[in-house]
């Protein structure tokens, strides 16, 4: 799912005429009964669609009635909708029952919220866009049940402008836009991620050699789409746009463990535009929704690695793209609100062609995509369950990679080089809780030795996912 702001800056709307989290599947099947969940609107009325990943991707339109400013959140064989603007709302859809709404409750008349992040069944985090305070609900019953004060990381106006979120084991990144309302909602430096300890429901203070509670300080402005976990280097990354038209930042990048920035990695004038939305494939690949100069909005590929800009996929021409996704399947979701057809394109990753002769008809022009894949979340995710630094590291001829569960377990620990190949599968079976140390002869699966250079290895357990880079010097 992406957050997307509800408010640019008003020479943009009035130009425009519009309102402007995890797990990464290798070598993952696709399978007919998994779905594409697409809110879609004209701004007035909101409604919903859903495409089967099946190989025809057929679509069925109109699902379920839902708020005209919406997004959407996957969770335990439950659609939850985001209502924003105007709803203020949870809306809870079934999809075993045709997608029928089972429960539905505010989060507060005018909050805007923008996201919502599970800690289990009955307990999750509402970001409210209007509000001061980050809201603890039950989403099972929608019972509001606590509050965590985010105003000591307001601008002027009062407000911080809470945006998205995302869970990595016990700690809740939120990013903090911090807009002036009061001067045509430009940022107001500097934006932040806040930081959550779900264990305690507390801010988590990043620098404690600081006096106060110090959140992560990014160096761009405005934190604009989803909070995104790059499993292949363990970092995660958001785009911030800062000043709209203004080549002035890009996609910064943040050490969840060490809760700093490591800088921006694509830059807006490398990219060619604002990057409103983007989404990492491999090591070595990623897409991007930007706005060109002439504000017009161009699919881009880029490297994640160097952040260089490989070339452009699409470019319709116009201001009309909100939202990209990765299927389970690593096929590329687009939502395209061209006036004259409006849809949802579809691309394969690996060729970097377009599956969709024509945009899939939605109904209404899409807006938000999210599909019926587990995502992580606090009590998914044992505290033990970690993955140690190998050692040693450089190596050869052989390194030791140690490995921690606290309970019984399927584990899957696999080595893949840094085009997403997997070359070798070390491990994949149920064992004990405890620690194992498990080493890699540096050769593939098929017991040739592999080159010199860069390798990840990617554990997995249930929805638990850890990455670590290992290099191998012949």
């Amino acid at each position: 799912m992406k957050c997307y702001q509800k408010n640019l800056p008003l020479l943009m709307l009035s130009f425009l005429a519009v309102f402007s989290f995890l797990t990464v599947t290798l070598n993952g099947a696709t399978h007919a009964d998994e779905f594409a969940f697409i809110t879609t609107t004209d701004y007035t009325t909101g409604s919903s669609s859903v495409i089967w990943l099946d190989d025809i991707h057929s679509a069925d339109e109109n699902v379920a009635s839902i708020g005209s400013d919406a997004v959407s959140r996957y969770y335990r064989d439950l659609i939850y909708v985001v209502n924003r603007y105007g709803g203020d709302n949870i809306q809870v859809l079934d999809p075993s029952a045709g997608f029928a709404t089972v429960r539905q409750y505010s989060v507060g008349n005018g909050s805007d919220p923008h996201d919502i992040a599970f800690i289990s069944e009955t307990k999750a985090y509402v970001t409210r866009y209007n509000r001061t305070d980050l809201w603890i609900v039950n989403p099972s019953t929608g019972a509001h049940s606590g509050t965590i004060d985010l105003s000591p990381l307001a601008d002027g106006d009062g407000i911080p402008e809470m945006d998205c979120m995302i869970l990595i084991g016990d700690r809740l990144f939120i990013s903090i836009q911090r807009l002036d309302r009061d001067n045509w909602w430009l940022p107001a430096p500097p934006s932040y991620i806040a930081v959550v300890d779900v264990t305690a429901d507390t801010l988590l203070d990043v620098d404690p050699a600081t006096p106060g509670s110090q959140s992560i300080v990014l160096m761009g402005t405005d934190p604009y789409a989803g909070i995104h976990f790059n499993p292949w280097n363990g970092l995660l990354s958001v785009s911030c746009v800062g000043t709209w038209g203004v080549a002035d930042d890009g996609i910064e990048v943040i050490d969840p463990m060490t809760c700093k920035s490591e800088g921006i990695l694509l830059t807006e004038s490398e990219a060619g535009g604002d990057i409103s939305d983007f989404a990492i494939v491999t090591p070595g690949r990623g897409y991007a929704i930007i706005m060109n100069s002439s504000f017009h909005n161009e699919l881009i590929v880029f490297n994640p690695q160097t952040g260089e800009k490989i070339g452009t996929l699409y470019a319709p021409g116009d201001f009309v793209l909100s939202d990209l996704e990765i299927s389970p399947g690593k096929e590329l979701f687009l939502c395209d609100r061209t006036a004259t057809k409006p849809g949802i394109r579809i691309f394969d990753t690996y060729t970097d062609t377009e599956i969709t002769t024509d945009p899939i008809d939605v109904g209404l022009p899409p807006f938000d995509i999210c599909f019926s894949v587990p995502i992580q979340t606090g009590d998914e995710t044992p505290p033990a369950v970690s993955l140690g630094q190998n050692y040693p590291n450089p190596f050869n001829p052989i390194t030791t990679i140690p490995v921690t569960i606290s309970h019984r377990a399927v584990v899957n620990l696999e080595i893949f080089d840094v085009s997403g190949r997997l070359v070798k599968t070390l491990f994949s079976e149920e064992i004990e809780r405890g620690t194992y140390h498990i080493d890699w002869h540096g050769r593939d699966n098929a017991g040739h030795p592999v080159s010199s250079g860069f390798y990840f290895v990617r554990l997995q357990v249930g929805g638990f996912v850890q990455v670590r880079k290992v290099v191998l010097l012949r």
